[in-house]
């Protein structure tokens, strides 16, 4: 059974050669243990993790009716884990462990599996087991919420596992700051998270604010590419973004110590010019486009200043009273929509923000990015496409001109032109997505082969008919207006 393991878990360091080139595969691999999130049961595979569209076809395992499954093959290839979990299930009915827990709980059964000695490889000299994960014990045992959080789902495995099946205190401290600091949020193809990993190999990977490597998922498989060309791949150098990067320096480095108990070092965190295009507001001088940084701890009769760029100084300080108070009412309404964006209120802020905030601003390039999810949902395609493109420069600020998340983002706009017959549109955003999904997923990623090649085509298509009827039809009116003028 443990080699069954190390084939069923094998990680794969697909590239050879020590040149790496923008696009490359860095590292394939399947999890060690994973789960369908309870928000999105019923809607993806419990062992694929593939979303049905018409998830009536998913069947419930007839043992526990919590677990759904595809076909019968993805239903035998759970049964190593499930059968273990599946009597537990039964047993508490119709109680069901949060997703941590069930996450840990499979950690356990693994290991007391043969999960233990299973290692998986990263190049040859290099492997992962489970032990080798950084667990941040002192920390986990110094952080106050995290204790009380364990404390409970203590409870929770006795009744699930029973107290036979747990291990020791410290063991099962271990396990739970493992799974705490190198769990993966499994996303789908639009980029939703469906599901919580732990990825052997993957943890290898360190975090930075500007990363050169890129994680995908096809349903549980994990994908690594390099965003960069390496003369000579470093893997001490290749990083991935564990957050959001679009956040000030504070905010970011304050997440990133709370989540995984370390400082980040990266030159974006040693940039002080980036924050300060997060809070400013446009010149006075509708000829300069260059950003005001308004330091909102300062003083009410503290002045602006004049721009640097031109030198206007209409900067009065019921500017900055405007600003911090607009601003404070953006975070407001930001914590309203934590979990879900309402096109109303987006409109709402926008006009509030209106010739006063910059276009780099952080808040203004949050809620146009808000804005036009929500307008997608609402099928309001044009305020969709208004706010899409006003916001590319701004996003590309903070993310980088070839970051995955803008070619996402240009995607959808080319989805919307094409679904509106703007097909010159739908082309040019459909072009440029490609450039850059192309490095980040790779052609034989569904997002791409599914979904971004047959746009490509079929908006190429429909163009060149389109093209072609409009010349038909201009030539016809010419010969029929000199026919009629004789």
């Amino acid at each position: 059974m443990r080699e069954h393991y190390r084939y069923r878990y094998q990680a794969r360091e697909v590239l050879t050669r020590q040149k790496v080139a923008k696009g490359d595969v860095l590292l394939s691999s399947l999890p060690f243990v994973y789960l369908v999130n309870a928000s999105s049961k019923g809607l993806y595979c419990d062992h694929c993790l593939k979303k049905n569209s018409t998830h009536q076809n998913l069947q419930r395992c007839s043992g526990c009716k919590v677990e759904c499954y595809c076909s019968k093959e993805c239903q035998r290839g759970s049964w190593d884990i499930h059968r273990f979990e599946c009597k537990n299930l039964q047993r508490i009915y119709p109680l069901i462990p949060p997703d941590t827990a069930k996450l840990i709980a499979k950690v356990i059964l693994r290991l007391k599996t043969g999960g233990d000695q299973f290692e998986e490889r990263i190049t040859e000299k290099r492997s992962r087991k489970f032990k080798d994960l950084m667990n941040h014990y002192t920390d986990l045992k110094d952080d106050v919420k995290r204790q009380e959080h364990l404390t409970s789902l203590v409870v929770v495995l006795r009744k699930y596992l029973g107290t036979n099946n747990l291990p020791n205190e410290v063991e099962l401290q271990g396990i739970f700051g493992r799974v705490c600091v190198n769990s993966f949020s499994i996303t789908d193809t639009d980029m939703n998270t469906v599901g919580t990993g732990v990825y052997l190999a993957a943890s290898i990977f360190d975090h930075s604010c500007e990363p050169n490597a890129y994680v995908t998922f096809d349903g549980k498989h994990l994908l690594c590419r390099s965003l960069v060309d390496w003369p000579s791949l470093d893997w001490n150098k290749v990083r991935i973004s564990y957050i959001d990067v679009m956040n000030t320096t504070t905010d970011r480095l304050e997440e990133l110590h709370n989540r995984y108990y370390f400082w980040c070092d990266c030159s974006a965190c040693h940039n002080p010019e980036r924050d300060k295009f997060m809070s400013s507001i446009n010149c006075g001088n509708t000829a300069c486009t260059a950003p005001i940084f308004i330091d909102e701890n300062d003083d009410d009769d503290t002045p602006i200043g004049a721009c640097s760029a031109c030198g206007f100084n209409d900067l009065s300080l019921d500017k900055r009273t405007k600003y911090c108070k607009i601003a404070n009412y953006c975070r407001e309404q930001l914590e309203v929509m934590k979990e879900k964006y309402y096109l109303d209120l987006c409109q709402r802020v926008i006009e509030k923000q209106g010739d006063l905030f910059h276009k780099l601003n952080i808040l203004r390039v949050r809620f146009l990015d808000a804005g036009f999810e929500a307008a997608i949902a609402l099928h309001n395609w044009d305020i969709a496409i208004q706010y899409g493109t006003q916001n590319i420069e701004g996003l590309k600020f903070y993310y980088g001109e070839d970051h995955p998340n803008i070619g996402l983002v240009l995607l959808k706009l080319g989805k919307i032109c094409s679904h509106i017959y703007r097909l010159q549109d739908a082309v040019h955003y459909l072009a440029q997505a490609e450039k850059i999904l192309l490095i980040s997923h790779g052609k034989s990623h569904p997002l791409y082969k599914e979904e971004l090649k047959p746009l490509i085509e079929q908006a190429n298509e429909e163009l060149k008919i389109f093209t072609h009827r409009k010349k038909w039809t201009n030539s016809n009116f010419a010969v029929n207006f000199r026919t009629t003028c004789g």
